[in-house]
């Protein structure tokens, strides 16, 4: 996820991750720190959002386009290295607003 996130970062795509983590958000800013990573995180600790989006399972990756549409959806480990996903989300962002 890092790395999607310092790919696209001068684009419009915007990568985060959100954490169920119960223990708030200071044990996650410690794991954040730790590892190095700057990618933006939210807090979802009541799952409200994950069940709004329809995860299931952890970890699950939504794609998102412009109007807030999920377009992808997948759980368990995903690559966003495969080139085949960096074209659909370059794809995506050259898409107009509608």
């Amino acid at each position: 996820m890092q790395r999607a996130h310092d790919a696209f970062k001068d684009t419009d795509a915007i990568v985060l991750t959100v954490s169920l983590d119960g223990g708030g958000m200071k044990p996650v800013q410690a794991y954040l720190a730790k590892h190095g990573y700057t990618i933006p995180t939210l807090l979802d600790a009541k799952m409200e959002v994950a069940r709004a989006c329809g995860v299931r399972g952890i970890p699950a990756t939504l794609i998102v386009d412009r109007d807030g549409a999920i377009v992808a959806q997948g759980h368990g480990a995903f690559d966003f290295n495969r080139p085949d996903v960096r074209q659909y989300i370059q794809a995506l962002l050259a898409q107009p607003r509608k």
